[in-house]
């Protein structure tokens, strides 16, 4: 045990080196601040809408400002206007407090066209309902914000109330609350502002004339501006569409934005003292699928430049959360606890030219909507291949034992139809390739994305290609070295392959992950860097599979009586860089990750090293894990706020008493993974090789009368112990 105290010990010092060298986030100079903050919001504008010809007042206000590809996720799958507006007030994830799921584009029963709703209403959400009642996936709460809100604080309210809203711990209009007041135009945009302290200055449309405009605009240090006429180009449909909107009618509708703001800019010129403009594009529209959106920020230190921040640790991504975080900052107030987002800032590599800018943002939305769309596919292929090996596996290997109650006549049945040894050699030259192709899918997700797949005509299907070619490669390759001649070299090169690419992809900066199909995507806005959950579930396991053959190579070339201690050894050495990377702020960034890989190498270590594991030492090693990855929270929590991973912000929710509402959220969601994702059935198809494999006489346990007491040989039933 002393050699696991200071292997422990060692942990924890590597991880607090890796926090403390982590490079700060590029942060907003807090000397550049604002007199006021402008917020123009336009549902369902995306970064293939700017055109120098088609929109010139955006595509000006691009140049001159910092840019980002925005994510919109709010609290449901589908960001609708309102819910975009009630998460851009928070600072947080909320949602409209009405129905989540889609609505057909049929007429609503004529109860529901007369008077303030029906009885089933929520009270003060409806003045009238318009004449045309057919509705899209968003139409309900594209009415609602057309025809107006009778009561904008008790909508509010209600939006606070909502079970999806409480769980991410929002509190909608908290950005209006701080600063004191705000003026709005568009009826939308009521629900981020109409605050209970919040003085609200509630308006249809700006003044046409400019001096009036400026005059009101002065009379708050905040403003939030609804442009939709891209809300006005749907047609509603059964079926969800890329944009949601006519594609005849767009381009009017983008140019209608564009008047809107050149009309805008025009106010703001007029106005004393510097102020900051943010420009986002806060939903989806209609029936539109969820894409990432646009994003701008002109003003005081936001003035060129991709657009990052803390929340996401990567340019040029931004949330819709980090807005109401970024208005603070500008106004020099403070953020109140409930805000998950974080304040904008700018980081380099942007391309000088404007069109090349955009095209990377293009690209980067193509690359998060084919993966968004594809992983539900790709899991259950990935399951369907598992279940297909491990079938394959029990019928070509087989050594099943008929019971001794098995009827005489199934026994000869059997004996006759048992294939030979010459038909189970050739099945089994057969099997080993196979096997090893589907070793080679999980790494071969994270090479595809070295080929630019979303530049050709069709992302979807060039990316099946690559992930295919990318498998054949890596099989290829294990099956074909030098290696091949060893029983276990080909498995052992995938698992090396499979523990490698991830390490040098997160080394780099994690662009292989980014939007790999076993990695994550900025729609669903989980994770921007980092190891994801499911690379964390394949990485870890392979070093730990490859520290388990290392440990017995070493331990077979040990002096007699040092073999298990240098298996010990062994496990740690691979074990501790490798728990490292994972919990490091600037790298991995997997709170969960440290707390099962420390269990696992440890566990492996006292298996391997003959200490005898017991309820007492379990408890030990759960605790390691625990001290590991608090020590490297609080170390990053002691950094600045704008220069946090979700570890340190972890800890400051832990001092406001807000950790719960994090932890509880994060328990269901990982409930809502094991019961309905598709990957759960894996642990179906696990359980199955399980079964056939640990069997009495299956491959993994001895029989009777087999063990020999050779040094460093595993001998009998569920050994763990060399000998």
């Amino acid at each position: 045990m002393r050699a696991l105290r200071r292997a422990a010990v060692g942990l924890v010092a590597v991880l607090a080196v890796l926090a403390g060298l982590t490079a700060p986030a590029a942060a907003t100079d807090p000397q550049a601040t604002a007199e006021r903050v402008v917020v123009v919001g336009v549902p369902g504008l995306t970064w293939a809408d700017l055109d120098p010809d088609g929109t010139p007042e955006l595509w000006q206000l691009a140049g001159e400002s910092a840019i980002g590809a925005l994510s919109v996720r709010a609290a449901r799958s589908t960001t609708c206007v309102l819910d975009g507006w009630a998460t851009l007030g928070a600072g947080n994830r909320a949602r409209w407090a009405g129905r989540a799921d889609p609505l057909p584009p049929v007429p609503l029963p004529e109860d529901q066209t007369e008077g303030a709703g029906t009885a089933t209403d929520p009270p003060g959400l409806f003045d009238t309902v318009p004449e045309d009642t057919t509705l899209s996936y968003c139409g309900l709460q594209e009415q609602v914000a057309a025809v107006g809100l009778a009561d904008p604080q008790a909508a509010v309210a209600l939006i606070a109330a909502d079970e999806s809203t409480v769980r991410f711990g929002a509190q909608p209009a908290a950005l209006a609350d701080t600063v004191g007041c705000a003026i709005t135009a568009g009826r939308a945009a009521t629900v981020a502002a109409a605050g209970a302290d919040t003085l609200l200055t509630q308006l249809d449309q700006l003044p046409a004339d400019p001096a009036a405009a400026a005059d009101l605009l002065e009379n708050c240090p905040l403003s939030m501006i609804s442009l939709d006429p891209l809300v006005d180009a749907g047609i509603p449909g059964v079926d969800e569409t890329d944009t949601g909107t006519d594609p005849l009618s767009r381009p009017a509708a983008l140019a209608a934005v564009d008047t809107s703001l050149s009309a805008l800019r025009a106010v703001l010129d007029r106005l004393p003292g510097p102020t900051l403009l943010l420009l986002e594009g806060v939903s989806e529209v209609n029936d539109g699928r969820p894409q990432l959106h646009v994003a701008m920020a002109h003003g005081p230190g936001l003035d060129g430049g991709w657009l990052t921040s803390s929340s996401t640790g990567r340019a040029p991504f931004v949330q819709l959360i980090d807005a109401a975080p970024t208005a603070l900052a500008a106004l020099g107030l403070d953020q109140p606890a409930s805000m998950n987002g974080q304040p904008m800032s700018t980081a380099h590599g942007r391309p000088a030219e404007l069109s090349a800018a955009v095209a990377e943002l293009e690209d980067a939305n193509s690359r998060a909507v084919v993966h968004y769309r594809s992983t539900g596919d790709f899991f259950w292929a990935l399951v369907l291949t598992l279940a297909v090996v491990v079938g394959l596996g029990l019928l070509v290997v087989g050594g099943w034992r008929a019971p001794r109650r098995t009827p005489e006549r199934v026994r000869r049945w059997a004996a006759r139809h048992r294939p030979g040894p010459v038909t189970r050699r050739r099945a089994r030259r057969f099997l080993r390739p196979v096997c090893l192709v589907a070793a080679s899918l999980p790494v071969a997700t994270y090479l595809a994305s070295l080929v630019p797949w979303e530049a050709s005509g069709s992302p979807r299907t060039a990316l099946a290609g690559t992930v295919l070619a990318a498998t054949l490669v890596v099989a290829l390759v294990a099956g074909a070295g030098p290696w091949r001649r060893h029983r276990t070299g080909p498995a052992l090169v995938v698992l090396g392959v499979t523990a490698l690419v991830p390490v040098v992809d997160v080394l780099t900066g994690s662009h292989l992950e980014l939007d790999g199909l076993l990695g994550y995507d900025a729609i669903v806005a989980g994770r921007f860097t980092g190891f994801g959950n499911l690379t964390f579930g394949l990485m870890p396991v392979a070093a730990l599979l490859l520290a388990a053959a290392a440990a017995w190579w070493a331990a077979r070339r040990a002096p007699e009586g040092r073999g298990e201690r240098r298996a010990l050894v062994t496990v740690l050495a691979v074990g501790v860089p490798v728990v490292a990377l994972v919990g490091a702020p600037g790298l991995g960034r997997d709170f969960g990750g440290v707390l099962g890989a420390v269990p696992g190498f440890l566990l492996l270590a006292m298996l391997l090293g003959g200490i005898r594991v017991t309820v007492g030492r379990l408890v030990v090693v759960l605790g390691v894990a625990v001290v590991a990855v608090g020590a490297v929270a609080v170390l990053d929590w002691s950094r600045p706020p704008s220069e946090r991973s979700h570890l340190g912000r972890f800890v400051a929710q832990l001092l406001d008493g807000q950790a719960w509402t994090v932890v509880s959220r994060k328990a269901e969601a990982n409930l809502g993974i094991l019961l309905g994702s598709p990957l759960a059935y894996t642990l179906l198809v696990a359980a199955v090789a399980a079964l056939w494999l640990l069997r009495s006489g299956g491959p993994l346990r001895g029989r009777p009368g087999d063990c020999r007491p050779t040094r460093w040989r595993c001998c009998g039933p569920a050994c763990w112990r060399w000998r």
